[in-house]
């Protein structure tokens, strides 16, 4: 592997770390609040400020949940927004969340909890 590809991993995955502590104590400019129904449990996160797409942070913890497979449905039309290739929907660590954005979005997606 060459060098510039190492270094560009490793600042990702530092980023990345980083990201993830931050989902304790979200920072102010986190406006994107979202109560998810995750396996039936409720479950409160924050999306950064680039939305949609990015992991959800979810609060009073360090973990958070991936987008793997997203459907999302508008005036009873669904869509499929995301389908990561090689993504097992069966594996153990992945959970079925839902939600109603603020706009009247109906999403439901796969993902995994780290």
């Amino acid at each position: 592997m060459n060098r510039t590809l190492r270094a560009g991993l490793l600042a990702s995955a530092v980023a990345f770390a980083a990201t993830a502590s931050q989902a304790v104590s979200p920072p102010d400019s986190w406006k994107n609040l979202r109560v998810l129904d995750c396996d039936g449990e409720s479950v409160t996160t924050y999306l950064t400020p680039a939305g949609f797409g990015t992991p959800f942070h979810i609060v009073e913890s360090t973990d958070v949940i991936i987008p793997k497979y997203v459907e999302v449905t508008l005036n009873g039309a669904t869509f499929v927004t995301l389908n990561v290739p090689g993504f097992d929907p069966g594996g153990p660590d992945v959970v079925a969340c839902s939600y109603v954005d603020p706009v009247g979005l109906e999403v439901s997606f796969l993902g995994l909890r780290k």
